[in-house]
């Protein structure tokens, strides 16, 4: 690694636009955080990036910095995420897709307020850390996050659900002017009715586009007809099934076995 001892001119141009909400020298900080991740990337303490940087640019200016609550990370977020989708390359065909995904990142502190204990299932390892939710949006070649939401323990007073996260992320999600149609994708975990519906009131206002959904439903799902999908429909490991909702059933599958059939070619 070798010290920078100045801020690149190109880095104070694409920061050049974010929001005005910065106190003191929280902004230039924040530009010098961003700048070493990107140049020096991996699993590296503050410290460490600290000891390649000028001498004002310390460990604790970037803890003040991340410790600062006036400040709020989704704005940037929302930002960052208009900047880049204005700036790529849009596809061809004017798709992109939202993908829902959730995660956690291993803690060893008791007394973190957010910390909690559990697995995926009895399969998975048992872990202690923050879980959060992600959604992604992809096309062609790039891929990279639009939103997360950390989920809270169960007894926590502002406790929401993963879904209840995921629906008011895409629902905050604003697509680019060039997108003509977004699909929103899950696996079994996002396969709701209430997720489902959202897609559908999307699609009902928009009328710049069209708003589809591919989600994984559970073997345990049934029909109107009263016939469980494990019945008729493929199922793949996990126990899950996928109802690929396509361009021509921009949100809803026909009603029915038989049309649910005919959707998926089963």
């Amino acid at each position: 690694m070798v010290t920078v001892t100045y801020l690149p001119l190109f880095v104070t141009i694409l920061f050049r636009g974010m929001p005005g909400i910065w106190k003191g020298r929280h902004r230039l900080m924040l530009c010098w955080l961003v700048f070493m991740q990107a140049l020096y990337p991996g699993h590296k303490t503050l410290e460490e990036l600290a000891r390649w940087t000028p001498a004002q640019v310390t460990a604790w200016r970037f803890r003040r910095l991340l410790k600062a609550s006036y400040w709020h990370v989704h704005l940037l977020v929302e930002w960052w995420v208009q900047e880049a989708l204005n700036t790529l390359p849009p596809p061809e065909d004017g798709t992109i897709h939202l993908v829902g995904d959730g995660s956690d990142k291993p803690k060893r502190g008791m007394q973190n307020p957010l910390a909690q204990k559990g697995r995926k299932s009895e399969h998975h390892p048992w872990f202690f850390g923050i879980r959060f939710a992600l959604l992604i949006v992809n096309w062609d070649v790039y891929r990279f996050p639009v939103a997360f939401r950390l989920i809270r323990p169960k007894s926590h007073p502002e406790y929401q659900p993963e879904n209840a996260l995921f629906r008011e992320m895409v629902g905050r999600f604003v697509p680019p002017p060039w997108a003509k149609r977004v699909i929103v994708e899950g696996d079994a975990a996002y396969g709701s009715q209430e997720n489902i519906k959202m897609v559908q009131q999307r699609n009902a206002k928009d009328a710049a586009r069209r708003w589809g959904f591919v989600f994984a439903l559970a073997r345990t799902w049934k029909t109107v007809e009263d016939k469980a999908i494990k019945d008729f429909g493929r199922t793949g490991r996990g126990h899950t099934f996928a109802a690929q909702i396509l361009s021509a059933y921009p949100c809803a599958p026909p009603a029915g076995l038989q049309g649910l059939q005919n959707l998926l070619g089963v």
